[in-house]
């Protein structure tokens, strides 16, 4: 069992069908369509699915950008992608919002930092700033904790930030499953 929350979130959405590619944005935006306008998804490309039927939609090899819009937390929103690329964090918070990113490729061992960006403004540092250290409390980040508890770690910061972690009424949630042109 993790320590850091009741049942990893990443085991989850492995679970459900995610591949062992792990790549999300939170936004701070409550309305799935508005952050679907945001990303230029034409309405006839939409599917209103729960994420294991998204998952199942999508070949990851796709060259498509596929994307599951769902609902986190009241103002906030979660883009998890299926195929292709994620729009920029930074196009995306234009307009005074904010858009936290973690890309995380298991059959490679690696992980980014995670991305912040606020208003058409990048930065990777954020979790240093006094806003939002305080959410990673009791968590340890060092060069020889394993890349799976470091991602774990960084999914239970942005669960604290946003007010909800990724759990199984999220996995069964409604979401958008769209093209991202």
């Amino acid at each position: 069992m993790n320590i850091f929350s009741v049942e990893s979130q990443y085991d989850l959405m492995t679970e459900y069908g995610a591949g062992p590619e792990f790549q999300a944005q939170w936004v701070d935006i409550g309305d799935l369509h508005d952050v679907a306008r945001r990303l230029q998804v034409t309405s006839d490309t939409i599917v209103t699915c729960d994420f294991q039927t998204a998952v199942r939609s999508v070949s990851p090899l796709s060259d498509m950008k596929q994307v599951w819009i769902s609902s986190l937390a009241s103002g906030w929103s979660h883009i998890f992608r299926l195929s292709g690329s994620l729009p920029s964090p930074v196009e995306l918070s234009l307009g005074g919002h904010r858009v936290f990113e973690i890309t995380y490729f298991a059959l490679v061992g690696e992980i980014d930092p995670p991305f912040y960006a606020h208003n058409g403004v990048l930065d990777v540092e954020f979790l240093a700033e006094d806003e939002y250290s305080v959410h990673c409390a009791n968590l340890r980040f060092n060069d020889r904790t394993p890349l799976p508890e470091v991602l774990e770690q960084y999914l239970v910061v942005l669960g604290r930030i946003t007010g909800r972690f990724l759990d199984r009424d999220w996995v069964s949630s409604q979401g958008l499953l769209a093209s991202i042109p």
